[in-house]
C-alpha cells in the first residue's frame, strides 16, 4: 500500500531540489522554500526532507547557506528509494476482509492478487528513476 500524500510530497521536494540543483549545483534547497512554492505544511516538508537525508537520498548542510542536495546523481535515486526512504511504502498485511463471509478460495485468490500487485508496483518503483521524472518535464 502507497500512503500517497507522504510519497506525492516526497517526489515533489525531490523534484523541486534536482530542478534547482541542476540550475545551481552549489546551493541546497531549503525546506521552507519547498514548503511556500508549493504552500504544504513547513513541518511536514522539513520532516520529509530530514527523512530523505536519514535515508541516505538527500544530503544536508547546516546554516545560512545549507540546504538539501541530491546525494547521488538522478538516474541513481529511485522512486521506490524516495517512498521507502519517507516511509511512503507500508505491507499490506492483516487487512481485514472487505467482504464477510467469502468463500475462502475467493479469499486467497483475493490475497494473492493484491500482494502480486504490491510486488509489481515495487518494481515498477525500483525501476523508475529520478532522471525519467525530469525528463518527462
Amino acid at each position: 500500500m502507497l500512503r500517497r500524500k507522504t510519497a506525492a510530497y516526497a517526489l515533489l521536494a525531490m523534484y523541486e531540489i534536482a530542478q534547482q540543483q541542476g540550475e545551481q549545483p552549489s546551493s541546497g534547497v531549503r525546506a521552507h522554500d519547498i514548503a511556500h512554492k508549493h504552500r504544504l505544511p513547513k513541518a511536514y516538508a522539513a520532516k520529509i526532507l530530514s527523512q530523505l537525508a536519514n535515508a541516505g537520498v538527500l544530503h544536508s548542510d547546516r546554516g545560512p547557506r545549507g540546504g538539501f542536495k541530491l546525494n547521488r546523481p538522478e538516474d541513481k535515486i529511485s522512486l521506490y528509494d524516495v517512498f521507502q526512504g519517507v516511509g511512503a511504502i507500508v505491507p499490506d498485511r492483516n487487512r481485514p476482509t472487505l467482504v464477510k463471509g467469502l468463500p475462502s478460495v475467493v479469499q486467497s485468490v483475493l490475497d494473492r492478487a493484491n500482494q502480486d500487485a504490491g510486488k509489481l508496483l515495487k518494481d515498477l518503483f525500483a525501476r523508475t528513476t529520478l532522471a525519467d521524472v525530469l525528463r518527462r518535464n
